[in-house]
């Protein structure tokens, strides 16, 4: 068993250090602010998605800048693919598998809670399931815009009796939003409410918590990349996440 260990970590580090991608090629690595994800503090990026993809980008020996960009930005340069860009926490989605290359998963989320207005609490605690809250033509959604919450969630938020209104602002802002009634709720991740409770930046006497039964499971985010990062660079970026994902088992 050491033996085919050894010989695993070999064939990783032979490939990082494959010199066919050129050292002296930068790839722009943007991010949005999505705390405690991804965020910038002091100038620096900052959050735990951002720690881990700056490790990858070390373990793979690729150079890196990083930046925080609006997340429609990030995906117009990807989609344009003018030059090697990569970000950080994204779905694997059919219609982003069309412009753009995909990692290895480098987290998996918790699903998604549903955060309401004082104003509607009562009118949404009636709604048994996420399902009957969507169909209540009294409750409008909040969506952050460019933003997707998985296929199926993305269906129903199409679906819903009332259309949403959708906003170009951070999870944050919107929550700030529901708290001023410009929407009535919000979808969620387990990640980003928690950060907002420590942080105080939300106080359940403005903005209370639901959670459904028929929440569908969390996803799983990846690297997204623009296509001319090239096969190579994302073989390595891979091998960087099979090394990393191994080390953190020992």
């Amino acid at each position: 068993m050491p033996h085919k260990k050894l010989i695993v970590g070999l064939a990783l580090l032979s490939l990082l250090g494959s010199p066919s991608y050129g050292a002296d090629t930068s790839i722009a690595v943007q991010y949005r602010d999505k705390p405690p994800y991804s965020y910038t503090r002091d100038t620096k990026p900052v959050g735990f998605l951002m720690e881990r993809t700056q490790d990858i980008f070390k373990r793979a020996n690729l150079t890196a800048s990083f930046e925080e960009v609006p997340v429609k930005r990030i995906t117009h340069n990807i989609q344009m693919n003018s030059f090697p860009v990569c970000s950080p926490g994204w779905y694997k989605l059919p219609e982003r598998e069309t412009y753009a290359l995909f990692s290895l998963p480098i987290h998996e989320d918790k699903a998604q809670l549903v955060l309401v207005g004082a104003q509607a609490i009562d009118r949404a605690r009636t709604a048994r399931t996420l399902k009957e809250l969507f169909a209540n033509p009294e409750l409008k959604l909040g969506k952050v815009s460019g933003a997707s919450y998985g296929a199926e969630l993305d269906s129903m938020i199409s679906n819903a009796a009332q259309t949403a209104m959708d906003s170009t602002v951070t999870p944050l802002s919107m929550a700030k939003m529901i708290k001023f009634k410009r929407a009535d709720y919000m979808l969620i991740d387990e990640e980003d409410y928690s950060f907002l409770n420590r942080q105080g930046e939300v106080d359940e006497a403005d903005v209370k918590p639901l959670r459904y039964a028929d929440m569908p499971v969390g996803l799983k985010r990846y690297i997204m990349c623009s296509k001319n990062v090239g096969a190579d660079a994302m073989e390595r970026i891979n091998a960087a996440i099979r090394q990393m994902a191994l080390s953190m088992k020992h």
